[in-house]
């Protein structure tokens, strides 16, 4: 019985594998569709989450860097901000050492106008000058005037070089601070940071400076100042700084409160003005010494002149000196005020204009800063 069975086993065990193929076979494309249809549902959750992540890691990185600018860079900032201040007043004070010098001057100018030689040389030359207009006695009392006061070089170097170390002493400043910016970062957890260097940096600060001045429609002596702080022209700016600030100065004031106030004096004064040295800082010296001129031909008919000259001659570097510094005069008496229509005339001196900068400076900094470092505009 038993051997009859056992033939059996092998077709059944055929037929089993058979169907568990057939059924395989058969749910296949169900799961795949079930895959296909489960994948869509879960990729944008993916998505999301990934943005979510993208989003909270790049605010973190804002905010570290943020409270970095805070922490590090705005302190910094109003230190350079105080010494770039303190230059300002050093510059301002250098100027008034370099006024105080052509007032030293004023003694023995006046000296040499009252010797014999002097009165004997403009005797001389006034004939020929007066019958020739050339100019003859001005130019003599001018090379006097320059020898002991100021030339119109002298005058622009004197100023300028007060102004070009005053862009040397920011400068300085200014790559200090952004050292400690770079030394602060590299000791920071803020990854991904990196200032610009030097050069590029504070051209780009330029710009910012070039901007606040425009919003804020400063004047041409102030826009100059920053291209002296922040631009290449160096010297050429100093000097223009000083051209601008003395076209508002009129000697013609000091000259019109004289003693006496004689039409010799204005005659002279104006003949001065218009001799061989030109524009402002040329009518600055060649009133000076006009003005001595007008005195000199005075002398000849009052014994004051002394008194009276060296009297004037103080008044008219009083005069200079509160242009450059506060942009109108200071000094006047009430013949000034009178030749001034009684009020003095409103300009921008140093000592507005060098905080102002300064100010600008400051806001610069700040916003230049932030760009690089909160904004990561470097990255």
């Amino acid at each position: 019985m038993l051997p009859s069975r056992t033939p059996l086993k092998v077709p059944l065990t055929v037929a089993t594998a058979v169907a568990l193929i057939t059924l395989g076979v058969t749910l296949q494309p169900q799961a795949e569709r079930l895959a296909t249809q489960a994948s869509p549902q879960s990729m944008p959750h993916s998505s999301e989450s990934t943005r979510d992540a993208a989003l909270s890691s790049q605010t973190a990185r804002r905010v570290a860097r943020a409270r970095f600018y805070d922490a590090e860079v705005i302190p910094l900032i109003a230190e350079i901000d105080d010494q770039n201040r303190l230059a300002a007043d050093r510059c301002l004070q250098r100027i008034d050492r370099t006024l105080k010098r052509y007032h030293a001057g004023v003694e023995p100018f006046v000296e040499d106008m009252t010797s014999i030689s002097t009165r004997l040389g403009v005797l001389k030359r006034m004939p020929g000058g007066w019958w020739t207009s050339d100019g003859r006695v001005e130019a003599y009392v001018q090379d006097k005037f320059e020898s002991h006061l100021f030339s119109e070089e002298t005058l622009l170097d004197d100023i300028s070089t007060a102004l070009l170390q005053f862009r040397r002493d920011v400068d300085a400043n200014q790559t200090l601070m952004l050292t400690r910016v770079q030394a602060a970062l590299t000791t920071s957890d803020l990854p991904g940071v990196q200032l610009e260097q030097h050069d590029a940096f504070f051209r780009e600060l330029s710009t910012e400076l070039g901007r606040y001045a425009a919003g804020q429609g400063t004047t041409s002596v102030e826009n100059m100042l920053g291209a002296l702080v922040l631009g290449e022209v160096g010297a050429f700016a100093a000097r223009s700084v000083v051209t601008g600030l003395l076209v508002r100065f009129a000697p013609s004031v000091a000259i019109s409160s004289a003693a006496g106030a004689s039409a010799t004096v204005g005659a002279s004064a104006t003949g001065a003005g218009g001799g061989s040295i030109g524009g402002p800082v040329g009518a600055v010296v060649g009133f000076g010494a006009g003005l001595a001129i007008g005195l000199v031909i005075d002398w000849w008919m009052t014994e004051r002149f002394e008194t009276e000259l060296t009297g004037q001659m103080h008044i008219y570097l009083n005069d200079l000196e509160a242009t450059l510094i506060s942009g109108g005069v200071l000094n006047g008496d009430a013949t000034t005020n009178q030749a001034t229509d009684g009020a003095a005339r409103p300009g921008i001196g140093l000592q507005d204009a060098l905080p102002k900068l300064c100010g600008q400076l400051r806001d610069a900094y700040r916003d230049r800063f932030y760009q690089q470092i909160v904004d990561g505009e470097s990255l």
